[in-house]
């Protein structure tokens, strides 16, 4: 068994100022509250005449702030158009002197350029698909309805669809699929079950 031991004197302590803090909280909200209710009870207008008015001081600063927010919107717009409408008058600006252009050079920039064009004209005509490669495309079989799938409202359907040709050879090694035959026989007796109901 166990010493007694003396009382925790810090613990105590501690437990002292959390008793006393939660009753002088508990004391200042009864205070508020009661604050409150006389504050009420004394105002000249009545609870449903307040709430009236902080509605619409809320509502007017709503449709203040939409305001605002149109302001700027429109103002944001103005600024773009001119931003658009104006050309900067940096970029016609020349800071380094333009070597001089001989007549042999624009003659092979306006070859490039149309070699350019050719080669995009060419790629546009690429692009079109000939008649035999729409075709190619198009005429591709469905192969949503398979045949191999079997499709049996009843169980004897189904075994009927399921024939196996007989030319196979003959299983030289059963035992391999035995966990397979298993599955099918549980297969078909479950289903044997539910369409006998």
């Amino acid at each position: 068994m166990p010493k007694k031991m003396g009382v925790n004197s810090k613990a105590e302590a501690a437990r002292a100022r959390k008793g006393a803090a939660e009753t002088e909280k508990k004391d200042r909200e009864t205070r508020e509250k009661e604050e409150q209710y006389w504050r009420e009870a004394e105002s000249s207008k009545p609870r449903a005449a307040k709430k009236r008015e902080e509605e619409a001081d809320k509502k007017a600063e709503a449709a203040a702030r939409r305001a605002e927010v149109r302001r700027l919107a429109e103002l944001e717009e103005k600024e773009l158009e001119k931003m658009i409408k104006k050309p900067d008058k940096k970029a016609n600006r020349v800071s380094i002197p333009v070597p001089k252009v001989t007549e042999a050079e624009l003659r092979k920039r306006r070859e490039e350029e149309q070699a350019m064009a050719m080669k995009k004209a060419e790629e546009a005509k690429k692009r079109t698909a000939g008649e035999e490669e729409y075709e190619r495309v198009v005429l591709v079989s469905n192969t949503n309805r398979d045949d191999s799938i079997i499709e049996a409202s009843t169980l004897d359907e189904a075994i009927a669809k399921m024939s196996i040709d007989n030319n196979l050879p003959p299983d030289r090694h059963p035992e391999r699929r035995l966990k397979a035959s298993f599955k099918v026989c549980i297969v078909l007796s479950v289903f044997s079950f539910f369409f006998q109901f």
